[in-house]
């Protein structure tokens, strides 16, 4: 009789544990539904405002700055990046549930789930916090400036107006007051913010420094913004007479200038607005490398007068810089960033990938007679 009865109750138990189980495994299936109705949704969502030039303008000027103003109170309550830790967090996860998941601790379901939730709320954070600003209109259709076809007795007259006045800006930056040159940097903007079409002051901007510089020193990252707490960052390792341009290129970023291209013009014209000839010089000094290389590549048979135009202390800052940086690279790491990094602005609707950068002549060509007036 025990035995009938312990036999009935262990059926009923078994299958009331059957039921538990086909209860979660619905619960499961349910959860996974809804979350990827909400993927769905954001990705949607990111569409759109690819699409949309409009959309995204508004977004950045309306929506942004609330964003910005308060990322950047969080992230200047403390002296450290916020944004580094948060990748190292973010990275310390991702190897938990990997690890979760090979020693069978979670299911693989469980995994995916997770890993998919995870991944959800980076993108919705990069996207919303600052990521928008890729799908936004570019520069011209932001100013009046009108886009110049490219021609090459024109670009040959700008190149030589540019190396003169380089050469007429140098300045010996041996001494360089960092905090000085962030207030000045400040202050141009503040000042050109209309002219820039840029909102202000678009939250606060306090330089940090990076949690891993000997790193971005091997792959020549001179500086960086960081979009989710909206932190900028500049290399400690940079020499003077690039720093004042770094760190104004990190600061358009933070303007909500998305293009490398676009955040060099933005670092050009307001370096070169200041009344301080340090970081005038830093403008052309840190642009001029790009219209060599442009000259490089569309006037070859003039390459070298003109280079020979542009004063010996000039020259020797260009190469110092070089093998500066050449002197803390690692040719693995450094081709490594730059893969990720090209095809992380190519994702992002930046064709030309890292070439990006050195579009910033085209821009400098267009607008060079409109911005470049006498310092303020």
């Amino acid at each position: 009789m025990y035995r009938i009865i312990r036999r009935k109750w262990g059926v009923l138990f078994t299958g009331r544990v059957s039921m538990i189980s086909k209860h979660r495994d619905k619960v499961s299936k349910r959860q996974f539904l809804l979350l990827l109705i909400r993927v769905g949704a954001l990705f949607v969502m990111i569409f759109l405002f690819s699409l949309s030039t409009t959309l995204s303008e508004w977004y950045m000027r309306v929506i942004y700055p609330v964003v910005a103003i308060v990322l950047s109170f969080i992230s200047n309550i403390f002296s450290f990046s916020l944004y580094d830790i948060f990748l190292i967090v973010a990275v310390l996860l991702l190897i938990k549930l990997i690890l979760f998941v090979i020693i069978r601790k979670i299911s693989f379901s469980e995994f995916l789930f997770s890993l998919i939730r995870f991944m959800m709320v980076i993108v919705f954070w990069f996207y919303f916090s600052w990521g928008i600003a890729y799908f936004r209109e570019d520069f011209y259709g932001r100013s009046d400036v009108k886009e110049m076809a490219f021609d090459p007795e024109i670009f040959r007259d700008f190149a030589v107006r540019f190396i003169d006045r380089a050469n007429l800006y140098y300045a010996d930056c041996t001494d360089m007051d960092r905090q000085e040159v962030r207030r000045e940097i400040e202050l141009s903007y503040r000042i050109m913010y209309e002219t820039l079409r840029i909102s202000y002051p678009n939250g606060k901007r306090k330089p940090k420094p990076m949690m891993f510089e000997s790193v971005y020193s091997k792959m020549g990252v001179s500086g960086y913004f960081g979009p989710f707490f909206n932190e900028i960052h500049v290399n400690n390792y940079s020499l003077n007479f690039t720093y004042p341009f770094t760190l104004a290129h990190e600061m358009a970023h933070q303007f909500g200038i998305a293009t490398e291209s676009e955040a060099n013009l933005y670092a050009f014209v307001v370096c070169t607005r200041s009344g301080n000839e340090k970081i005038r010089y830093s403008a052309y000094l840190s642009t001029l490398r790009y219209v060599l290389n442009d000259i490089h590549k569309f006037l070859p048979e003039e390459y070298e007068s003109l280079v020979s135009s542009i004063r010996p202390e000039i020259i020797a800052d260009l190469r110092r810089n070089r093998e500066h940086w050449l002197a803390a690279r690692d040719e693995s790491l450094s081709d490594v960033q730059d893969r990720v990094y090209d095809a992380y602005l190519k994702t992002n609707k930046v064709s030309s990938g890292q070439d990006n950068y050195s579009e910033v002549v085209g821009l400098l060509i267009s607008s060079y007679d409109i911005f470049t007036e006498s310092p303020l």
